[in-house]
């Protein structure tokens, strides 16, 4: 998102170790700590920011979407609008809460893309049918846009890991909203760096 608002930032992403015992450890051990001082609910991923002079902390997905969304005006125009942002939010995290069964538990991944998947897309599409756009509240994207973006991508990525067709065949709208961000000048910049190629998940998971 600040790629796409063209906002400096910094990339605070954390390496993930094996230990000798099989077990997992990372930077974020030492940097967690620091930050529950000031947040309570601390957890990964967070936005730190400078807001009226001070400094705030931002902790979980959505509230992060929702936090920059507000700060780069990408909440659409205005109550009905972020009443859209909200809803394409909550049901991506929808997606996301299903298919890391899949990524992280060994859950089915056929079942997946051809039972689980097209609920979901379904919903997608005829949401951008009823409201006639590109993106899901306007012609623009909006902090809603980029979750469902990532989503779509990941299952690009992991229908095709699996020799699958791409899941997007079937919902064109859906497809032409996938082919549109991804052609956004500034997401194809994005794309050109290294921090788009880190794995889609962590080093534990079963599809990385």
């Amino acid at each position: 998102m600040a790629e796409y608002a063209n906002v400096p930032y910094v990339d605070a992403s954390v390496e993930l170790f094996q230990k000798p015992d099989g077990g997992w450890e990372s930077e974020w051990s030492v940097t967690k700590p620091k930050l529950q001082e000031k947040n309570a609910l601390i957890n990964l991923p967070y936005v730190i920011d400078t807001l009226d002079g001070q400094e705030i902390i931002v902790t979980q997905s959505n509230s992060c979407l929702s936090y920059l969304g507000r700060k780069f005006k990408l909440v659409g125009k205005d109550e009905r609008d972020l009443a859209k942002v909200e809803q394409i939010m909550n049901q991506v995290s929808d997606l996301r809460n299903t298919v890391i069964k899949v990524f992280y538990n060994a859950a089915d991944g056929e079942n997946h893309l051809t039972k689980d998947l097209p609920v979901h897309y379904s919903k997608f599409e005829n949401w951008l049918k009823q409201n006639n756009t590109i993106y899901t509240v306007c012609d623009t994207p909006t902090a809603g846009d980029f979750h469902l973006w990532e989503m779509i991508d990941q299952h690009e990525l992991f229908a095709k890991s699996k020799g699958k067709p791409s899941p997007l065949e079937d919902y064109p709208k859906l497809k032409q909203l996938y082919q549109h961000f991804k052609d956004l000048p500034q997401i194809q910049q994005y794309l050109n760096k290294p921090i788009s190629q880190y794995p889609v998940n962590n080093k534990m998971a079963i599809w990385k």
